[in-house]
């Protein structure tokens, strides 16, 4: 009998040692995880201001405040690519105003987008390809896209336009 309470016990501390190891595991691996958990999170943050850091000098450098020959191939792709973006906002918005409806600018009747009189009071719509063709157009210095000559800043980079 004593030799199976010896086997017993023997067996029960394994299990006991064995419980006690996967529980230092477990508390391992939970502190592992807070550490990655930390790392992404300062990493984020990291690149948050990276990113902001990023914005102003290329600010900077587009307002000429800052002059560097490695970052100027920088400024210029993403330039282009802003102009891309302008581009691609300007046909969606021209794709919305065709679609849309707008108000009769006499009595305030719905009426479709190319309308050229008011189906309610007869009243004759000005278009905006009207408006367009009143308006000057000259071409921005930093991105050349064509924009009103009375406007302070350029609707596609953001540049302030000298007057």
């Amino acid at each position: 009998m004593s030799n199976l309470q010896t086997k017993l016990g023997g067996s029960i501390n394994k299990i006991q040692d064995s419980l006690q190891q996967g529980k230092q595991k477990f508390q391992t691996v939970q502190e592992m995880g807070q550490y990655k958990k930390e790392i992404q999170d300062i990493s984020a943050a990291r690149s948050s201001l990276i990113l902001k850091l990023g914005e102003e000098a290329y600010q900077k450098i587009r307002t000429g405040e800052l002059s560097d020959s490695k970052l100027h191939g920088y400024v210029v792709d993403i330039a282009n690519l802003d102009s891309q973006i302008y581009q691609a906002q300007k046909a969606l918005e021209e794709l919305n105003q065709k679609s849309a409806t707008k108000t009769c600018t006499n009595c305030g009747a719905t009426i479709d987008h190319d309308d050229k009189f008011c189906g309610y009071c007869g009243q004759k719509q000005e278009t905006a390809t009207d408006m367009k063709g009143q308006a000057e157009l000259v071409s921005c210095p930093t991105c050349e896209e064509q924009i009103p000559a009375n406007g302070s800043f350029c609707p596609c980079c953001g540049s302030r336009l000298v007057l």
